[in-house]
């Protein structure tokens, strides 16, 4: 696992998927934006050592199971979109050299 901070994640995602860390972090579900907070929720639960709770706070959300949906919708949807899995990848490879 990686040590980074939830913050550090968000930054990551919004550079790779152009969406901005308000935009993220907002009650917004435009796809596209949902899109970029589930894949800030998924590198966060994996790459640091926080909590469900304290991931879903930091992205404005109340409940651990908002983290859990949002890591389900990550693994299933990489394997049927070539975009979002080429997304996974590019942030995937930072997190790991950061």
């Amino acid at each position: 696992m990686v040590n980074l901070q939830t913050s550090q994640i968000q930054e990551i995602v919004s550079n790779v998927t152009k969406v901005s860390v308000s935009d993220i972090l907002s009650p917004s579900r435009k796809s596209n934006i949902v899109q970029a907070r589930h894949l800030s929720m998924y590198f966060s639960r994996f790459n640091t050592s926080q909590n469900l709770k304290t991931i879903a706070n930091q992205h404005g959300k109340d409940n651990h199971a908002t983290v859990i949906h949002a890591c389900t919708c990550i693994h299933q949807d990489r394997r049927r979109n070539s975009s979002l899995n080429e997304m996974y990848q590019t942030i995937e490879s930072i997190v790991k050299n950061s």
